[in-house]
């Protein structure tokens, strides 16, 4: 354990082979993250509360109330997205802890970047901040941050990896 949190040290020295590779497959640590906040969101989006938050938002935003048959298949459409989604996420995390590259923590880390903003602008946007209550966003902040730095860490080393095993062949 310890190791795995020195590997998310964005900042330590990957001097050795082990050392970058353990920091090249921390961003699996992000993507688990980045699904354990999906699933989160996507259950509280299920719940009747979610749903009513849904409903609202849709309803301030086109001016007129949809109707609960669009709600319900919005909500379960919704939650199939979700499901699918968590599931790419924990399989290309499986990926990434397997065989460590650069490509997948940059494309997360700009999801990720996505996300935050996304979550810190609710707390200024109101029609955001009513779609879902202020204990998910603070939920998405945590875990999104700390997701950015495990993909921070690991794009520095697949990097020094790379560097690494280049200078090993030569």
């Amino acid at each position: 354990m310890s190791d795995l949190i020195k590997a998310m040290n964005p900042a330590a020295s990957l001097a050795t082979e082990q050392a970058a590779l353990d920091a090249a497959r921390v961003s699996a640590v992000g993507m688990v993250l980045g699904a354990v906040n999906q699933a989160v969101a996507g259950w509280y989006e299920s719940t009747d509360a979610g749903i009513e938050a849904a409903r609202a938002m849709v309803e301030q935003m086109l001016g007129q109330a949809p109707s609960a048959e669009q709600v319900a298949q919005q909500a379960q459409f919704g939650l199939i997205t979700t499901g699918v989604l968590v599931l790419i996420q924990l399989g290309l995390a499986a990926v990434q802890w397997r065989k460590p590259n650069g490509v997948l923590p940059i494309i997360f880390l700009i999801f990720v970047i996505w996300s935050l903003g996304t979550a810190c602008l609710a707390f200024f946007v109101p029609a955001l901040a009513a779609a879902q209550p202020l204990w998910l966003t603070l939920v998405t902040v945590v875990l999104m941050a700390v997701a950015a730095v495990t993909h921070i860490a690991s794009i520095r080393g697949s990097s020094a990896l790379n560097k690494l095993r280049m200078e090993a062949a030569q």
